[in-house]
Protein backbone atom coordinates (compact mmCIF):
# COMPACT_ATOMS: atom_id res chain seq x y z
CA UNK A 1 0.00 0.00 0.00
CA UNK A 2 1.59 3.55 -1.26
CA UNK A 3 0.13 6.42 -0.33
CA UNK A 4 1.47 9.70 -1.91
CA UNK A 5 2.63 12.40 0.58
CA UNK A 6 -0.07 15.01 0.97
CA UNK A 7 0.99 18.19 2.39
CA UNK A 8 -2.41 19.89 2.35
CA UNK A 9 -0.86 23.55 3.23
CA UNK A 10 -3.60 26.03 3.64
CA UNK A 11 -3.77 27.01 -0.07
CA UNK A 12 -3.27 23.54 -1.37
CA UNK A 13 -5.57 21.60 0.99
CA UNK A 14 -8.26 21.61 -1.69
CA UNK A 15 -5.89 19.24 -3.83
CA UNK A 16 -5.30 16.79 -0.52
CA UNK A 17 -8.53 16.58 1.29
CA UNK A 18 -10.77 13.43 1.19
CA UNK A 19 -14.76 14.16 -0.08
CA UNK A 20 -15.34 13.39 3.30
CA UNK A 21 -18.94 15.10 3.82
CA UNK A 22 -18.96 14.83 7.63
CA UNK A 23 -20.38 17.62 9.48
CA UNK A 24 -19.23 18.26 12.72
CA UNK A 25 -20.84 18.86 15.26
CA UNK A 26 -20.35 22.97 17.02
CA UNK A 27 -17.45 23.18 19.29
CA UNK A 28 -17.65 24.53 22.94
CA UNK A 29 -17.27 28.46 23.39
CA UNK A 30 -15.18 28.18 26.53
CA UNK A 31 -11.72 27.26 25.96
CA UNK A 32 -10.01 28.40 29.43
CA UNK A 33 -7.03 29.70 29.91
CA UNK A 34 -3.36 28.67 29.11
CA UNK A 35 -2.36 26.46 32.21
CA UNK A 36 -5.27 26.51 34.20
CA UNK A 37 -5.27 22.42 33.86
CA UNK A 38 -8.37 21.87 31.56
CA UNK A 39 -6.76 21.48 28.02
CA UNK A 40 -7.45 17.87 28.04
CA UNK A 41 -10.72 19.05 28.55
CA UNK A 42 -11.01 21.01 25.98
CA UNK A 43 -9.38 18.66 23.50
CA UNK A 44 -11.97 16.17 24.07
CA UNK A 45 -14.74 17.36 22.01
CA UNK A 46 -12.98 18.74 19.57
CA UNK A 47 -11.57 15.00 19.23
CA UNK A 48 -15.38 13.79 19.54
CA UNK A 49 -16.82 16.32 17.10
CA UNK A 50 -14.67 15.00 14.41
CA UNK A 51 -14.65 11.85 15.36
CA UNK A 52 -11.11 11.20 15.11
CA UNK A 53 -9.23 8.08 17.20
CA UNK A 54 -6.88 10.90 19.14
CA UNK A 55 -5.54 14.30 19.49
CA UNK A 56 -2.15 15.86 20.99
CA UNK A 57 -1.68 19.40 21.45
CA UNK A 58 1.65 21.53 23.10
CA UNK A 59 1.72 25.47 23.80
CA UNK A 60 5.58 26.20 23.88
CA UNK A 61 5.66 30.19 25.44
CA UNK A 62 9.05 31.43 26.20
CA UNK A 63 11.00 28.32 25.41
CA UNK A 64 9.36 26.14 27.82
CA UNK A 65 5.99 24.34 27.62
CA UNK A 66 3.29 25.98 29.00
CA UNK A 67 0.87 23.64 29.26
CA UNK A 68 -0.11 19.98 27.06
CA UNK A 69 -2.61 17.54 26.82
CA UNK A 70 -3.49 13.77 24.80
CA UNK A 71 -7.07 12.57 24.65
CA UNK A 72 -8.30 9.44 22.94
CA UNK A 73 -7.50 6.24 21.60
CA UNK A 74 -3.76 4.96 20.41
CA UNK A 75 -5.90 2.55 17.83
CA UNK A 76 -9.29 1.93 17.25
CA UNK A 77 -8.95 -1.77 17.76
CA UNK A 78 -7.68 -1.14 21.09
CA UNK A 79 -8.40 0.26 24.64
CA UNK A 80 -4.81 2.00 25.13
CA UNK A 81 -5.36 5.64 25.72
CA UNK A 82 -2.54 8.11 24.13
CA UNK A 83 -0.22 9.90 26.71
CA UNK A 84 1.68 13.21 26.51
CA UNK A 85 4.39 11.05 25.75
CA UNK A 86 3.50 9.07 22.63
CA UNK A 87 5.37 9.44 18.98
CA UNK A 88 3.28 10.94 16.12
CA UNK A 89 4.02 11.24 12.96
CA UNK A 90 4.78 14.58 11.44
CA UNK A 91 5.32 14.27 7.73
CA UNK A 92 5.93 17.45 5.87
CA UNK A 93 7.05 19.48 9.24
CA UNK A 94 10.10 16.95 7.88
CA UNK A 95 10.65 19.67 5.71
CA UNK A 96 11.51 22.34 7.79
CA UNK A 97 14.31 20.25 9.60
CA UNK A 98 15.97 19.29 6.36
CA UNK A 99 16.07 22.76 5.47
CA UNK A 100 17.94 23.35 9.24
CA UNK A 101 20.06 20.31 8.64
CA UNK A 102 21.50 22.11 5.35
CA UNK A 103 21.79 25.22 7.83
CA UNK A 104 23.84 23.42 9.90
CA UNK A 105 26.06 22.40 7.09
CA UNK A 106 26.30 25.92 5.71
CA UNK A 107 27.51 26.87 8.63
CA UNK A 108 30.37 24.40 8.60
CA UNK A 109 31.10 24.92 4.92
CA UNK A 110 30.09 21.70 3.41
CA UNK A 111 27.50 23.44 1.32
CA UNK A 112 26.10 27.00 0.31
CA UNK A 113 22.54 28.23 0.04
CA UNK A 114 23.65 28.56 -3.68
CA UNK A 115 25.42 25.01 -4.26
CA UNK A 116 24.10 24.22 -7.62
CA UNK A 117 22.67 20.28 -8.62
CA UNK A 118 25.68 20.43 -10.78
CA UNK A 119 28.26 20.69 -8.43
CA UNK A 120 27.14 19.14 -5.57
CA UNK A 121 25.98 15.54 -7.88
CA UNK A 122 28.58 16.01 -11.01
CA UNK A 123 28.03 12.52 -11.70
CA UNK A 124 24.21 13.17 -13.20
CA UNK A 125 24.62 16.57 -14.35
CA UNK A 126 25.60 15.58 -17.88
CA UNK A 127 22.42 13.20 -18.10
CA UNK A 128 19.72 15.48 -16.41
CA UNK A 129 17.68 18.65 -18.43
CA UNK A 130 19.72 21.67 -18.99
CA UNK A 131 17.19 23.71 -16.84
CA UNK A 132 17.97 21.58 -13.64
CA UNK A 133 21.59 21.85 -13.98
CA UNK A 134 22.19 25.40 -11.91
CA UNK A 135 19.22 25.15 -9.77
CA UNK A 136 20.52 26.12 -6.43
CA UNK A 137 19.85 24.24 -3.16
CA UNK A 138 17.77 27.55 -1.66
CA UNK A 139 15.50 26.97 -4.53
CA UNK A 140 14.49 23.13 -4.09
CA UNK A 141 13.92 24.25 -0.37
CA UNK A 142 11.64 27.26 -0.90
CA UNK A 143 10.02 25.00 -3.66
CA UNK A 144 11.02 27.56 -6.06
CA UNK A 145 13.43 25.27 -8.22
CA UNK A 146 10.46 24.51 -11.14
CA UNK A 147 10.43 20.96 -10.24
CA UNK A 148 7.09 19.31 -9.87
CA UNK A 149 5.60 16.69 -7.79
CA UNK A 150 5.28 13.67 -10.27
CA UNK A 151 6.78 10.85 -7.69
CA UNK A 152 4.25 7.87 -8.33
CA UNK A 153 4.39 7.90 -12.35
CA UNK A 154 7.88 7.54 -12.21
CA UNK A 155 9.87 4.18 -13.26
CA UNK A 156 11.48 4.33 -9.61
CA UNK A 157 8.36 4.50 -7.43
CA UNK A 158 6.70 1.84 -9.87
CA UNK A 159 9.33 -1.13 -9.44
CA UNK A 160 9.23 -0.58 -5.64
CA UNK A 161 10.54 -2.37 -3.12
CA UNK A 162 14.06 -1.43 -4.07
CA UNK A 163 17.05 -2.46 -2.05
CA UNK A 164 20.18 -0.69 -2.73
CA UNK A 165 21.12 2.01 -0.06
CA UNK A 166 18.68 4.73 0.57
CA UNK A 167 21.46 7.10 -0.66
CA UNK A 168 21.68 5.52 -3.64
CA UNK A 169 17.77 5.30 -3.74
CA UNK A 170 17.69 9.12 -3.24
CA UNK A 171 20.39 9.76 -6.30
CA UNK A 172 18.44 7.50 -8.69
CA UNK A 173 14.86 8.66 -7.87
CA UNK A 174 16.90 12.56 -8.36
CA UNK A 175 18.26 11.23 -11.34
CA UNK A 176 14.90 10.58 -12.76
CA UNK A 177 12.97 13.35 -11.64
CA UNK A 178 15.24 15.53 -13.19
CA UNK A 179 16.04 13.67 -16.92
CA UNK A 180 11.89 13.78 -17.45
CA UNK A 181 10.08 16.66 -15.84
CA UNK A 182 9.60 19.20 -17.40
CA UNK A 183 9.16 21.53 -14.51
CA UNK A 184 7.00 24.57 -13.68
CA UNK A 185 8.33 28.20 -14.05
CA UNK A 186 11.58 28.56 -12.09
CA UNK A 187 11.30 30.88 -9.23
CA UNK A 188 7.41 30.36 -9.01
CA UNK A 189 6.28 28.63 -5.76
CA UNK A 190 5.30 25.03 -6.58
CA UNK A 191 5.00 22.54 -3.77
CA UNK A 192 7.52 19.67 -4.67
CA UNK A 193 8.71 16.60 -2.28
CA UNK A 194 10.77 15.73 -5.60
CA UNK A 195 12.74 18.91 -4.68
CA UNK A 196 13.29 17.99 -1.00
CA UNK A 197 14.35 14.35 -2.29
CA UNK A 198 17.00 16.07 -4.54
CA UNK A 199 18.04 18.39 -1.95
CA UNK A 200 18.36 15.20 0.10
CA UNK A 201 20.53 13.85 -2.22
CA UNK A 202 22.75 16.67 -2.72
CA UNK A 203 23.52 16.86 1.39
CA UNK A 204 23.97 12.69 1.52
CA UNK A 205 26.76 13.45 -1.73
CA UNK A 206 28.16 16.12 -0.11
CA UNK A 207 28.53 14.50 2.89
CA UNK A 208 29.14 11.14 2.04
CA UNK A 209 26.35 9.66 4.32
CA UNK A 210 23.01 9.32 4.75
CA UNK A 211 20.16 11.85 5.60
CA UNK A 212 18.77 9.86 8.40
CA UNK A 213 22.21 9.38 9.95
CA UNK A 214 23.16 13.41 9.18
CA UNK A 215 19.91 14.58 11.30
CA UNK A 216 20.07 13.09 13.81
CA UNK A 217 24.02 14.26 14.52
CA UNK A 218 23.60 17.74 13.36
CA UNK A 219 19.90 18.59 14.09
CA UNK A 220 18.12 16.03 16.33
CA UNK A 221 21.08 14.84 19.05
CA UNK A 222 22.07 18.38 19.47
CA UNK A 223 18.78 19.90 20.74
CA UNK A 224 18.01 17.34 22.65
CA UNK A 225 15.67 15.55 20.45
CA UNK A 226 16.15 12.14 21.76
CA UNK A 227 12.70 10.29 20.38
CA UNK A 228 12.72 11.71 17.01
CA UNK A 229 13.02 8.78 14.32
CA UNK A 230 11.54 7.60 11.27
CA UNK A 231 8.34 6.06 9.40
CA UNK A 232 5.29 4.98 11.56
CA UNK A 233 5.84 4.44 15.35
CA UNK A 234 5.66 1.70 17.29
CA UNK A 235 5.80 -1.85 16.59
CA UNK A 236 2.76 -4.56 14.31
CA UNK A 237 1.20 -6.13 16.95
CA UNK A 238 1.45 -3.41 19.80
CA UNK A 239 0.02 -0.72 20.99
CA UNK A 240 2.56 1.00 23.14
CA UNK A 241 2.43 3.94 20.89
CA UNK A 242 -0.46 5.28 18.30
CA UNK A 243 -1.37 3.94 14.92
CA UNK A 244 -1.77 5.64 12.18
CA UNK A 245 -5.62 5.52 10.58
CA UNK A 246 -7.23 5.86 6.98
CA UNK A 247 -10.67 6.94 6.14
CA UNK A 248 -12.63 4.60 4.26
CA UNK A 249 -15.99 4.73 3.28
CA UNK A 250 -16.71 7.84 5.95
CA UNK A 251 -14.86 5.59 8.67
CA UNK A 252 -11.15 5.45 10.26
CA UNK A 253 -9.53 2.12 9.85
CA UNK A 254 -6.25 1.74 11.98
CA UNK A 255 -3.18 1.08 10.08
CA UNK A 256 -0.66 -1.86 11.48
CA UNK A 257 2.84 -0.79 12.29
CA UNK A 258 4.98 -1.56 9.15
CA UNK A 259 6.07 -1.30 5.58
CA UNK A 260 2.79 -0.22 4.86
CA UNK A 261 2.10 2.25 7.35
CA UNK A 262 4.24 5.54 5.04
CA UNK A 263 5.69 5.85 2.38
CA UNK A 264 8.42 4.68 1.13
CA UNK A 265 11.96 5.46 2.94
CA UNK A 266 13.38 7.27 -0.11
CA UNK A 267 10.70 10.31 0.67
CA UNK A 268 12.59 10.93 4.19
CA UNK A 269 13.79 14.67 3.63
CA UNK A 270 10.06 15.21 2.53
CA UNK A 271 7.79 14.18 5.17
CA UNK A 272 8.91 10.48 7.34
CA UNK A 273 10.12 11.76 10.94
CA UNK A 274 8.10 10.78 13.93
CA UNK A 275 8.74 12.41 17.82
CA UNK A 276 6.72 13.35 21.02
CA UNK A 277 5.44 16.75 21.46
CA UNK A 278 7.62 17.75 23.66
CA UNK A 279 10.82 16.89 21.43
CA UNK A 280 9.17 18.83 18.49
CA UNK A 281 8.44 21.20 21.05
CA UNK A 282 12.21 22.02 21.95
CA UNK A 283 12.65 22.19 17.95
CA UNK A 284 9.94 24.78 18.23
CA UNK A 285 11.79 26.60 20.54
CA UNK A 286 14.94 26.96 18.97
CA UNK A 287 13.08 28.36 15.60
CA UNK A 288 11.41 30.74 17.80
CA UNK A 289 14.45 32.01 19.76
CA UNK A 290 16.65 32.23 16.29
CA UNK A 291 14.22 34.10 14.63
CA UNK A 292 13.93 36.34 17.93
CA UNK A 293 17.56 37.17 17.01
CA UNK A 294 19.11 34.49 19.92
CA UNK A 295 21.80 32.05 18.75
CA UNK A 296 21.55 28.63 18.62
CA UNK A 297 21.53 25.13 16.74
CA UNK A 298 22.86 27.96 14.22
CA UNK A 299 23.54 31.12 14.66
CA UNK A 300 20.47 33.72 14.47
CA UNK A 301 21.38 35.34 11.45
CA UNK A 302 21.09 32.06 9.67
CA UNK A 303 17.96 31.39 11.05
CA UNK A 304 16.80 34.38 9.91
CA UNK A 305 18.08 32.99 6.29
CA UNK A 306 15.58 30.20 7.09
CA UNK A 307 12.79 32.17 7.92
CA UNK A 308 13.52 34.66 5.18
CA UNK A 309 10.33 35.29 2.58
CA UNK A 310 11.42 33.87 -0.90
CA UNK A 311 10.72 36.62 -3.67
CA UNK A 312 7.51 36.25 -5.07
CA UNK A 313 5.80 33.43 -2.47
CA UNK A 314 4.67 33.29 0.85
CA UNK A 315 7.73 30.29 1.34
CA UNK A 316 10.56 30.31 3.55
CA UNK A 317 12.95 27.38 3.66
CA UNK A 318 11.09 24.68 5.12
CA UNK A 319 8.48 27.06 6.09
CA UNK A 320 5.27 29.16 4.98
CA UNK A 321 4.93 32.51 6.01
CA UNK A 322 1.61 34.33 7.19
CA UNK A 323 0.68 37.17 8.18
CA UNK A 324 -1.53 36.79 11.52
CA UNK A 325 -3.09 39.33 13.90
CA UNK A 326 -2.68 36.84 16.77
CA UNK A 327 0.71 36.81 15.95
CA UNK A 328 1.62 40.34 16.11
CA UNK A 329 3.32 39.85 12.85
CA UNK A 330 4.38 37.11 10.44
CA UNK A 331 3.66 33.44 11.46
CA UNK A 332 5.77 30.53 10.29
CA UNK A 333 3.56 27.95 9.30
CA UNK A 334 3.41 24.02 7.84
CA UNK A 335 1.13 21.09 7.96
CA UNK A 336 2.13 17.36 7.65
CA UNK A 337 0.30 14.46 6.61
CA UNK A 338 1.00 10.92 4.92
CA UNK A 339 -2.95 10.67 5.13
CA UNK A 340 -3.15 8.11 7.85
CA UNK A 341 -1.65 11.19 10.32
CA UNK A 342 -1.59 15.02 10.80
CA UNK A 343 0.47 17.64 11.66
CA UNK A 344 0.13 21.30 12.07
CA UNK A 345 1.87 23.94 13.47
CA UNK A 346 2.52 27.62 13.99
CA UNK A 347 5.18 29.64 15.40
CA UNK A 348 4.65 33.56 16.41
CA UNK A 349 8.13 34.82 16.61
CA UNK A 350 7.06 38.67 17.78
CA UNK A 351 4.87 36.61 20.58
CA UNK A 352 7.49 34.23 21.89
CA UNK A 353 4.65 31.64 20.84
CA UNK A 354 4.24 28.33 19.00
CA UNK A 355 1.71 25.91 18.95
CA UNK A 356 1.24 22.14 17.90
CA UNK A 357 -1.79 19.48 17.00
CA UNK A 358 -1.28 16.41 16.05
CA UNK A 359 -3.64 13.28 15.14
CA UNK A 360 -3.20 9.58 14.36
CA UNK A 361 -5.64 10.39 11.51
CA UNK A 362 -5.86 11.78 7.78
CA UNK A 363 -7.78 14.20 5.46
CA UNK A 364 -10.18 16.82 5.42
CA UNK A 365 -11.77 16.10 9.15
CA UNK A 366 -8.03 15.68 10.34
CA UNK A 367 -7.09 18.90 9.30
CA UNK A 368 -10.46 20.63 10.52
CA UNK A 369 -9.17 18.82 14.49
CA UNK A 370 -5.77 20.13 14.36
CA UNK A 371 -7.02 23.58 13.32
CA UNK A 372 -9.52 23.68 15.94
CA UNK A 373 -7.34 22.45 18.72
CA UNK A 374 -4.38 25.23 17.42
CA UNK A 375 -7.10 27.86 17.67
CA UNK A 376 -8.42 26.84 21.31
CA UNK A 377 -4.30 27.08 22.19
CA UNK A 378 -4.30 30.32 21.11
CA UNK A 379 -7.12 31.26 22.73
CA UNK A 380 -6.46 29.98 26.14
CA UNK A 381 -3.10 31.81 25.86
CA UNK A 382 -4.58 35.31 24.80
CA UNK A 383 -7.16 34.93 27.71
CA UNK A 384 -4.39 34.19 30.27
CA UNK A 385 -2.09 37.22 28.67
CA UNK A 386 -5.39 38.79 29.58
CA UNK A 387 -5.67 38.87 33.04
Amino acid sequence: MLRALCIPLFLLLAACGSEDPYDAPELPDDVGVAGDGTLADVLEPIRAAWDVPALGAILIFQGQVLETAAVGRRSLSSSERVTTQDLWHVGSLTKSMTATLAAVLVEDGHLDWTTTVEQALPEIAQIIRVEFQDVRLEELLSHTSGLTDDLTGTTWWNQLPHSDPLPDQRLALSTELMQTQAGGPRGEYLNSNGGYIVAGAMIEQVMDGQWEDLIVSHVFQPLGMFTASFGAPGRPGSFLQPWGHALETGSYSPIEPGPNADNPEVIGPAGTVHLSMADFARYAAAHIAGARGVDGLVSAETFGRLHQQTPGTASALGWLLGVRVWANGVALHHEGSNQLWYANVWLAPQRDFGVLAVTNAGEERAYQTTAAAVTALIDRLDAAEAR
